[in-house]
């Protein structure tokens, strides 16, 4: 009988094996860690611990390959000094050393891994180093030092709270107590583990103590239970395809059909169990099932073979110091020996089985060694030893049949109670699951109604932003209309304002021109006066006419029709031309300009444009000035841009003038001597000026002057004129 041992540390299903084919989580992980030619990709915890994870992945199906990757492990863990990998690669190590029978080396790596996790406050890894240290207690058949390992790792792990790592401990310690011969605390233990186990869904865990506790059944000769609880774990493990499970349930399965007499199906089992042990080289299986075989041998009178199987048995669990396998080959050895009259080996075989049974403390053992120790002596001739012998395994039976009975009922009763609670929970999970049901139900339908009152509300909301929509266009559409309401009363005023213009500043030169043609007409002056007129009226003609064509140009401006004439020039030529245009205006008044506008004020705009703008705000500051005033023209250049302005000590404006300046509708005021206006001027030079992304202002206080002025962004002067920082 072989129980399962459970290492929870490593639950995945079986890995890459010479016999079986890889994973995708080790693929995975050899993908991450390896390049092309085997060498490892880079050297960190995270490569160290993808290394741990690979041995572990192999540990079920493949142990030389986990022995591999630890010791790789170990390598890259010390370069980098990574104790906790170390520490872990050691574990892996360990259980390897464990499973091949060199309990020396494992005991010797768990004790590595124990002091650097305790070194690193690991307390999981020092619980695993624990439960490492009492398997190997356990396999040589100390099992009081295994249960204090094991227990000292339950109380740290009951700290930390973790389930899956309690459950671990409670079947390790149910199969401790099972080899010691305890099986009710063994049941106990294994039970515990089984309800964790079922409530997590741990199907790989769930299935050993399902083999383990069928285990304590075939001790207890309970054949239907044990086989009830084996197909329960082979149902799994054969889902879970793990090699090691299913080695152990054939074993089982078999030792129940020859303990029932079913030799041919005990066979099979048997063999199909031993090619697997073979093929995992798991000495702790090989050692077992040739001491199956032979006993099958000699209940199927082949002596010789059974002699065979069980001297095999023998060394192998002589050559891995498994004690209790070691216990078992010595029984069956003496066993047959006894059977064939061969009573000296007989005697040798039952004082080993004996001193090995008492070294486990195994009462099971101890009655079946006094029994064949009893019968050796007694084909021996030594009577009276062998009747003290018997005495001693009567005394020993009657004790275990007592003990054997109470752990019938106790286990009975164990399963009895497992089994009432699962069907407690079986019958709470179908009524959770119908009241789920129900939920689902209810469920779909308050979807259902949520569902047509979203889509009644998608529909409004749709038919709504239709409506919002047909309202912003009705709304754009008013707002258009009346924009070009407005912008046909400005055209409108335009228009006025046009014939203002074209009344005001056109119609004093040609009424001068008509009249010098009059008085000629009429002979009230001589043709030499009229020669020496000619001069000044070709000059306020030809001033009408340049004046003409930029009014022209800036209507065409204003509808766009007009070609990109933006250039670098100076703002004292067109100061110029202005100041002389206007001379009459000037002497008019007696105003002195003063022209501080030099050659360096280069602007970069229409100089047409610009020009129409200068004009205007000369034209106002000598429309408000008074009789022998000043009017200054100033220029400077700051940041990139060139500032004019012109300054008149006039008449000045008030506030509420001043704010309403730029706006499309201004009253037009007269000037100190009555001179009318259209009140359309600054407005074209806000437009001009604006259109070439500059800016207008205008200061003014009552009775003390006006300030108008404006900035464009400054030209380039030519390279025989000095650029002008300011003036």
């Amino acid at each position: 009988m072989k129980p399962i041992y459970i290492f929870l540390l490593f639950l995945n299903t079986v890995g890459i094996t010479a016999l079986a084919p890889s994973s995708k989580q080790a693929d995975s992980l050899k993908k991450q860690l390896f390049f092309a030619n085997g060498r490892v990709k880079t050297n960190d915890t995270l490569t160290v611990n993808h290394l741990n994870k690979l041995a572990d992945e192999y540990y079920e199906s493949a142990p030389d390959s986990t022995a591999y990757y630890s010791e790789m492990a170990i390598s890259a863990a010390k370069k980098i000094n990574y104790q906790n990998g170390i520490a872990q690669a050691y574990v892996n190590l360990a259980r390897v050393n464990s499973f091949k029978g060199d309990y020396a080396a494992a005991k010797k790596h768990y004790n590595i891994a124990l002091l650097l996790y305790n070194q690193n406050n690991n307390k999981r890894g020092v619980s695993d180093a624990y439960m490492g240290l009492g398997r190997v207690q356990d396999f040589l058949g100390d099992y009081d030092a295994a249960i204090s390992f094991f227990e000292k790792a339950l109380i740290i792990r009951k700290k930390l709270g973790k389930e899956i790592d309690i459950a671990d401990c409670y079947a390790i310690l149910g199969i401790t107590y099972d080899n010691k011969g305890k099986f009710s605390r063994a049941l106990d233990y294994y039970f515990k583990s089984l309800i964790i186990d079922i409530r997590l869904n741990d199907q790989l865990s769930a299935a050993d103590n399902y083999c383990n506790i069928g285990v304590v059944m075939q001790h207890l000769e309970l054949y239907p239970k044990a086989l009830e609880y084996f197909n329960k774990a082979n149902k799994l493990w054969l889902k879970l395809n793990d090699k090691q499970g299913i080695s152990t349930i054939y074993q089982n399965i078999g030792e129940v059909m020859m303990s029932q007499k079913k030799y041919d199906k005990a066979i099979d089992y048997f063999k199909r169990a031993s090619a697997i042990y073979h093929a995992l080289g798991d000495e702790e299986g090989i050692s077992l099932i040739y001491y199956d075989l032979g006993l099958y041998h000699y209940y199927t009178s082949k002596p010789d073979s059974a002699l065979y199987y069980l001297n095999k048995s023998l060394q192998s669990a002589s050559k891995n110091n498994i004690k209790y396998n070691k216990a078992y080959a010595y029984r069956g050895l003496a066993l047959i020996y006894n059977l064939e009259k061969n009573y000296l080996a007989a005697y040798k075989y039952a004082v080993l089985t004996q001193q090995t049974a008492d070294n486990l403390q195994s009462l099971d053992t101890r009655v079946e060694a006094t029994l064949q120790l009893s019968k050796a002596l007694a084909g021996l001739g030594r009577f009276e030893q062998a009747y003290k012998q018997n005495q001693l395994y009567l005394t020993l039976k009657d004790s275990l049949r007592d003990d054997e009975s109470l752990q019938k009922l106790l286990s009975y009763n164990m399963a009895i109670e497992f089994e009432k609670n699962q069907r407690t929970t079986s019958q709470k999970e179908a009524l959770l699951v119908e009241k789920i049901a129900e939920q689902k139900r209810t469920n779909i339908v308050a979807a259902v109604i949520i569902v047509v009152i979203t889509i009644m509300l998608v529909v409004y909301y749709n038919e709504k932003r239709k409506q919002v929509k047909v309202n912003a266009l009705l709304a754009d559409r008013n707002r258009e209309v009346l924009t070009q309401t407005d912008k046909l009363n400005e055209l409108n005023i335009l228009k006025d304002r046009l014939i203002g213009v074209l009344a005001h500043d056109l119609r004093a030169p040609l009424s001068t021109l008509r009249g010098m043609f009059a008085l000629m007409a009429d002979k009230d002056i001589s043709h030499t006066e009229f020669i020496g007129m000619v001069p000044g009226v070709f000059s306020k003609l030809e001033h009408t006419s340049d004046f003409l064509d930029t009014l022209l140009f800036w209507i065409n401006s204003q509808v766009d029709n007009i070609k990109d004439t933006t250039k670098s020039f100076c703002l004292c030529d067109l100061v110029k031309v202005e100041l002389a245009n206007l001379e009459d205006q000037l002497k008019l008044k007696n105003i002195t300009a003063v022209n501080k506008v030099g050659p360096g004020h280069m602007a970069f705009a229409d100089p047409n444009s610009v020009r129409i703008v200068i004009h205007n705000f000369l034209t106002n500051a000598i429309k408000f000035s008074y009789l022998n005033s000043v009017i200054e023209i100033a220029a400077r250049m700051d940041n990139q841009k060139v500032y004019f302005t012109v300054t008149d000590h006039g008449t000045g404006m008030s506030t509420e003038q001043l704010n309403r300046l730029f706006i499309s509708k201004v009253t037009s005021h007269f000037g100190t001597m009555n001179e009318s206006g259209t009140g359309m001027g600054l407005i074209f030079c806000k437009d001009l000026i604006e259109k070439y992304n500059g800016e207008i202002w205008a200061k003014s206080v009552l009775n003390e002057g006006t300030e108008l002025g404006f900035a464009l962004a400054a030209g380039t002067a030519p390279e025989n004129i000095p650029a002008v920082s300011s003036i």
